[in-house]
């Protein structure tokens, strides 16, 4: 049943909550084999692979977002940067 006056709510203590079982960070302990063979071929991947994506997506990105101020050509390649970065620590695999 839902309260019909904000007077009738009740606080709640702090850190009860219906999700307190479901902790947002990540386990304690030891990689997991699966962490170990991602940093394989992360430590792998030559430098210069990682420039061209980037080189890559900033062709879409002006492709699809026209820009000729130097400021927003700028942006565009922080937003390239930021998400192939957000991509490569996300993948599992090459």
């Amino acid at each position: 049943m839902g309260y019909l006056f904000p007077s009738d709510r009740r606080p709640q203590p702090f850190g009860s909550s219906p999700m307190e079982g479901n902790s947002w960070r990540p386990a304690q302990g030891e990689p997991s084999a699966a962490d170990a063979a991602a940093d394989d071929w992360r430590s792998q991947l030559p430098h210069d692979a990682r420039q061209r994506i980037v080189k890559r997506m900033m062709d879409i990105l002006k492709r699809h977002l026209p820009t000729s101020v130097p400021e927003g050509l700028n942006e565009l390649h922080k937003i390239a940067v930021r998400f192939e970065e957000k991509i490569y620590k996300a993948a599992a695999s090459q």
